[in-house]
């Protein structure tokens, strides 16, 4: 009897399953008190909420998942990997969802990420590179959005932002030409003379790159749909206001998002906890906010537009991981009784007798 080959790759699975549970267990105990505290805090100005703001909250949340959404089918398509819009936004959904419970949630997110694109048969590289680029165009954007929202604000002088906006976007287009002159930096890889194994590799990795960079039309389709995506994200921010019956600071609003979101990227604990909080905070204070109307808004959108979705996005990877399972279990099986069959089949070797008129 041959071990079946699928086995190895069940163990993988299994492994990758323990370390999700794992990971989503030590996320929990240590964010419990946290997140039970936040509840509690929500929970004290139940006495002032509009709920007539929560279907604005919902749908400004939704929003941000679609376009998400089309940011991912669009780079997946310029590789040639075509996956239903169904199934692209539940993963999103939990991607998203794992970055916002787990620690080191974007890198987490992302390689889960990764990996179900792997699996649907988009590849490795592929599912990478839309990860990464997704990652990327989404920070650019923000840091836009933070120095829109400054401008709008008053915050820092206008010279300094335009200053700063330009070599943005001179930053943004040497990365686009960049990426499109990629061919020329593999060719002239491929042409060493000595060229070593990591080289040749590097060298194959920087052509896929340039095969699959997008025209003009489709970076600024995925600059429309990020942004569009970020603008909701701070609707949900604003929405939050309204939730928690305080007055609506429009001038502030998405300064504070655009700050919250980066000095959330800058801690490496779940949710960015205390990154965003700060960010949000401080930010609506340089723009004239009351501090106790900041914090109370700061915590309904922490409770609604994290903890809500972790536990969505969670709820759904589980759904996704239970399903994989369920859909290779019948294969296995078919696998190992055809390996068991192979191997129980009886050898029969034929004997060959030489003919009479072979005599001499």
């Amino acid at each position: 009897m041959t071990t079946s080959p699928a086995r190895p790759a069940s163990r993988r699975g299994w492994a990758w399953a323990w370390v999700l549970a794992a990971g989503v267990m030590a996320a929990a105990a240590v964010r419990a008190p946290g997140a039970a505290g936040d509840v509690r805090a929500a929970a004290a100005h139940l006495d002032g909420l509009r709920l007539a703001w929560l279907g604005v909250a919902v749908t400004a949340q939704g929003v941000a998942l679609a376009s998400g959404t089309a940011v991912q089918r669009q780079l997946l398509g310029a590789g040639g990997a075509r996956l239903r819009w169904r199934t692209v936004f539940g993963l999103v959904l939990a991607s998203t969802g794992l970055a916002r419970v787990m620690p080191a949630g974007p890198v987490t997110g992302g390689a889960w990420q990764v990996r179900e694109y792997r699996r649907r048969g988009a590849g490795t590289g592929l599912g990478m590179r839309a990860v990464l680029v997704g990652g990327v165009t989404s920070t650019v954007v923000t840091l836009a959005l933070l120095l829109a929202g400054a401008a709008i604000a008053g915050v820092g002088s206008l010279p300094l932002l335009a200053g700063a906006a330009v070599l943005l976007a001179g930053g943004t287009a040497g990365l686009f030409v960049t990426a499109h002159r990629a061919q020329a930096l593999s060719r002239w890889l491929s042409r060493r003379p000595r060229r070593s194994r990591a080289i040749a590799r590097l060298a194959g990795a920087v052509a896929g790159w340039s095969c699959q960079c997008a025209g003009l039309g489709s970076v600024a389709r995925v600059l429309a749909c990020t942004g569009t995506g970020l603008l909701a994200d701070a609707g949900m921010l604003t929405a939050c206001f309204g939730l928690a019956g305080l007055p609506i600071p429009w001038r502030g609003v998405l300064f504070a998002y655009a700050a919250g979101q980066m000095a959330g990227r800058l801690v490496p604990l779940p949710g960015g906890i205390g990154g965003v909080e700060g960010g949000v905070l401080g930010a609506l204070t340089l723009a004239g906010t009351p501090p106790g109307a900041a914090a109370a808004a700061v915590i309904v959108y922490r409770v609604a537009g994290y903890w809500a979705v972790g536990a969505a996005g969670i709820a759904v990877a589980g759904i996704l991981a239970r399903r994989s399972q369920i859909a290779t279990t019948p294969a296995r099986r078919h696998r190992s009784a055809r390996a068991a069959t192979e191997d129980s089949t009886p050898q029969v070797h034929h004997r060959v007798t030489p003919s009479r008129g072979s005599r001499s």
